[in-house]
């Protein structure tokens, strides 16, 4: 394996209670409304223009290595989108799930299930994550699954903290609790 993506693709990664997978055409509608939700997009630049979101209801769907979808094991229903890739020259994981799966533990889920994966897949030894620094909820869940702050940066008009853990250091396990009730509440519309 190479730190520019595996031999085979696309891949599926499973977890307790869901399945990591690249996009289809059943979840147009949702990876849609992940990129325009207001409150999903609150911590990720906002929500995307008229002319993106035309372009999206247009386009394929295409395989892009380390792009999947989150979806439920039970019936494969999408509820958000992570992202592992090389964009800033480095392994960077990302992630975001629609306003009412927040805070159920599926974003520690499913970035436990992929870097475990990462881990033994690829050859990176570590990742990092940025976060807006207004974005608490997400810096305490990095922080929990071992992320420490690098730097602090400014982008897209505000603070940021680019984030960074090792591959070969040991993940939480899935039973644990990464959320307390000292965490941030989740989003909710406005």
């Amino acid at each position: 394996m190479t730190t520019e993506g595996t031999t085979e693709w696309p891949v599926r990664i499973h977890s307790p209670r869901l399945v990591i997978r690249p996009p289809g055409d059943a979840d147009r509608t949702a990876l849609i409304r992940l990129m325009t939700d207001p409150v999903t997009r609150e911590y990720l630049g906002g929500a995307v223009d008229y002319a993106s979101r035309q372009a999206l209801e247009l386009s394929p769907l295409g395989l892009t290595w380390g792009r999947w979808v989150l979806a439920l094991a039970e019936d494969d229903t999408m509820i958000g989108s992570i992202t592992l890739d090389h964009d800033r020259g480095e392994l960077e994981l990302s992630y975001a799930l629609l306003p009412e799966w927040t805070g159920r533990g599926y974003a520690a889920e499913s970035c436990i299930a992929l870097l475990a994966w990462a881990r033994d897949a690829l050859d990176d030894e570590q990742v990092i994550a940025v976060s807006q620094t207004r974005n608490k909820r997400s810096v305490a869940l990095l922080r929990r699954l071992g992320f420490t702050v690098r730097r602090g940066l400014e982008e897209f008009g505000t603070q940021q903290l680019l984030m960074e853990r090792s591959l070969r250091e040991p993940l939480p396990e899935y039973g644990q609790s990464l959320q307390t009730s000292a965490d941030p509440p989740p989003p909710t519309r406005r």
